[in-house]
């Protein structure tokens, strides 16, 4: 099962949160063909680390001659998370 009981953890993110990081910038990209782009799955991966998520800002740019749909997310670590 693991340290955080199984669910799905962004590793990057867990390694930030065992260092001790208060805040945690991470920018997920859209994934084609989701209704959401998969934002809510990146942000439960991120939050199962142990981070809050703070603030979100979407953002579009121009690759291989489409748009290409981003958010910038901000996240707080949270104290004493069960399972960590």
């Amino acid at each position: 099962m693991g340290i955080f009981g199984g669910r799905t953890v962004d590793r990057a993110a867990s390694k930030a949160y065992k260092r001790g990081d208060t805040v945690y910038v991470a920018t997920i990209h859209a994934i084609p063909g989701r209704q959401d782009g998969g934002l809510a799955f990146g942000i439960s991966r991120v939050e199962a680390a142990g981070w809050k998520l703070e603030q979100q800002t979407e953002g579009t740019r121009l690759q291989m001659g489409y748009a290409q749909r981003y958010w910038t997310c901000t996240f707080r670590a949270v104290p004493n998370v069960p399972g960590t």
